[in-house]
């Protein structure tokens, strides 16, 4: 291999941080570079999956994934997008609880 057979390509963005919630929330992935046909899989799918075209959906459960972009399916070179989906969904039929008083 020489320096001129190595092509740069890289994804963006490289962390996707969200806030949980009822809804899907998309996230498309962007590859810089030339590569011919990228290759998604997540560490985590109960937390985000991505698509065939890179659009990692999240947000419905608390938690981190990894998703991880393969340059063919060769599988011979790689990067990493990290995804967080933090915080509480609350419900309108169930309020946080309140905290007691002491009088």
């Amino acid at each position: 291999m020489t320096i001129e057979s190595i092509q740069y390509w890289d994804v963006f963005p490289k962390l996707v941080r969200v806030s949980i919630s009822g809804f899907a929330q998309y996230i498309p992935l962007s590859i810089r570079g030339e590569i011919a046909t990228p290759v998604f899989e997540s560490s985590n799918p109960d937390i985000a999956v991505v698509d065939e075209a890179g659009n990692v959906m999240c947000g419905f459960q608390t938690g981190a994934a990894m998703i991880m972009v393969w340059d063919s399916p060769d599988r011979g070179s790689l990067r990493h997008v990290q995804v967080e989906v933090y915080g509480n969904l609350a419900s309108p039929s169930e309020p946080p609880e309140e905290p007691e008083v002491p009088y």
